[in-house]
C-alpha cells in the first residue's frame, strides 16, 4: 500500500476531502484516532500531516521480475508494472517515472531514486528475502519517499551520511518500512489498524526531518 496525503487525495477523488474535513473536526472534538480512521479512512502522521491508505499499486514481485529480467538496464516506465494506476492519478508527476533493474543489491541498500534519470533503481531480490528487499517491496518503499517529497511529509535520509541508528529512526524511513509490513494486510485490516500499531520504531523515538 501507499500513504497518500491531501494533494494526492484531492486529485484522485475530490469527495475524499469531505472525509478529511470530518477527520480534522473529529480530532478537535476529541475522538480516538482509531475511531477517526474507521469512520473516515484518514490518519494523522507523527509529522502532523494526514494520510490515507491506497492498496498496493504494483503487480507482484515474481511478475515484475519476469517482465524486467529480459530488459535489464533498460528504461522501464512505471505504468508497465502497475495493476492499479490510481497512484498515477494521485501523483501525475509519476507518469514519467522509470524503473531500472539491477541483479544484486548494494551493501545495506536494495534500491534508490536517481533524480538525474527520474528513475528508481531496484535490486531483483530473492523469494527467500524479506518482502522489503524484494522488487515490489523496494518499489513501494521508494515511491513512498517520492510521495513524502510531494506532500511535504517527514522525509527519509542517507545512511551513509547519518549513520545506521539515526537513519533507522527517521520518520520517513519508519513510514516507508511500515508500508512494506502493511502490504500483507487486507484492506479491511488496514482500515482498522493504525500506523502506530505496525511501525518498528515508536513515535517518541522517531526523528522528524523535513
Amino acid at each position: 500500500m501507499s500513504y497518500i496525503g491531501k494533494i494526492g487525495a484531492e486529485r484522485l477523488d475530490p469527495e475524499r476531502m469531505l472525509d478529511f474535513h470530518q477527520a480534522t473536526q473529529m480530532l478537535i472534538e476529541g475522538y480516538d484516532p482509531i475511531v477517526i480512521k474507521i469512520r473516515t479512512g484518514w490518519e494523522q502522521g507523527i509529522d502532523g500531516f494526514w494520510r490515507f491508505e491506497l492498496p498496493d499499486p504494483f503487480i507482484e514481485s515474481s511478475a515484475i521480475e519476469d517482465y524486467v529480467k529480459p530488459r535489464f538496464g533498460e528504461k522501464i516506465n512505471i505504468r508497465l508494472i502497475l495493476q492499479d494506476t490510481r497512484i498515477l492519478e494521485a501523483y501525475t508527476e509519476f507518469n514519467t517515472l522509470s524503473v531500472y533493474a539491477m541483479y544484486s543489491p548494494r551493501e545495506g541498500k536494495a534500491g534508490y531514486y536517481s533524480p538525474a534519470t527520474n528513475g528508481i533503481v531496484v535490486a531483483m531480490g530473492r523469494p527467500s528475502d524479506k518482502f522489503e528487499y524484494q522488487i515490489e517491496g523496494v518499489l513501494l518503499h521508494e515511491v513512498q519517499h517520492l510521495i513524502q517529497e510531494i506532500e511535504g511529509f517527514a522525509k527519509g535520509g542517507d545512511p551513509n551520511f547519518l549513520g545506521r541508528s539515526r537513519y533507522h529512526r527517521l520518520a520517513g524511513e519508519v513510514e516507508a518500512r511500515n508500508i512494506c509490513y502493511r502490504h500483507f494486510f487486507t484492506d479491511e485490516e488496514r482500515s482498522r489498524i493504525l500506523r502506530t500499531e505496525t511501525q518498528d520504531v515508536p513515535d517518541k523515538k522517531q526523528i522528524i526531518h523535513f
